[in-house]
């Protein structure tokens, strides 16, 4: 799915922890790798993420229901996948440690990224990124455009470029993942005592 120009919404953004794996992409691959972002989820149907998010789609759904019904009750079963959800993480956190090499703190939106790398790109190049979300262990798949990459002179040598990307195209549930992602963070901030000038709602 496509989110550059007028498609483009407005997020939070908030500076996070993430693990990000990214390369630059020839034009020639550049639809190509588009086209296959954009099947994703077609083409996932039969696999256990695919499987995960429909009944998630549909436990929610139930739960609207049964919560126009008996809140006490939707909100037990709201605790519940909450638990449900703690436990799969912890799970997915021991099969797939991330060691601290791994890291990348990150200003993160659902419409762009910016960190730190070592060699500079061009703007306007583009850049295909896997980036997992931390603790939920989730890995969103997206391309990117380059709007700015800019040597600080005051950042680490091994990491002196800040590199500014924004989203141009991403599968609709894998953005959503993004969404929810910075608003629990953005939450999370907040009940911690974060000033809100650490986040800001505009464009990337």
């Amino acid at each position: 799915m496509q989110y550059a120009g007028s498609d483009r919404r407005e997020f939070f953004r908030i500076n996070d922890t993430v693990v990000v794996d990214f390369r630059t992409v020839k034009k020639e691959n550049l639809s190509a790798i588009a086209h296959r972002i954009a099947q994703s989820t077609d083409d996932d149907d039969d696999n256990e993420k695919a499987q995960l998010r429909a009944i998630q789609t549909a436990f929610t759904h139930i739960l609207d229901q049964i919560n126009h019904q008996d809140r006490e009750i939707a909100r037990a079963l709201r605790m519940l996948d909450e638990k449900i959800n703690l436990v799969a993480q912890s799970v997915q956190r021991h099969y797939n440690p991330v060691s601290d090499d791994d890291l990348t703190e990150a200003n993160l939106s659902g419409g762009g990224i910016a960190f730190m790398v070592s060699e500079p790109i061009e703007v306007k190049d583009n850049v295909e990124l896997y980036m997992q979300l931390l603790p939920t262990a989730n890995t969103v798949h997206a391309l990117a455009s380059v709007i700015s990459c800019e040597k600080i002179l005051s950042a680490p040598t091994d990491r002196p470029y800040h590199l500014r990307m924004v989203f141009t195209h991403m599968d609709d549930q894998d953005r959503n993942l993004l969404v929810k992602h910075t608003l629990n963070r953005q939450a999370e901030m907040l009940r911690g005592g974060i000033s809100s000038d650490a986040m800001s709602l505009r464009e990337f």
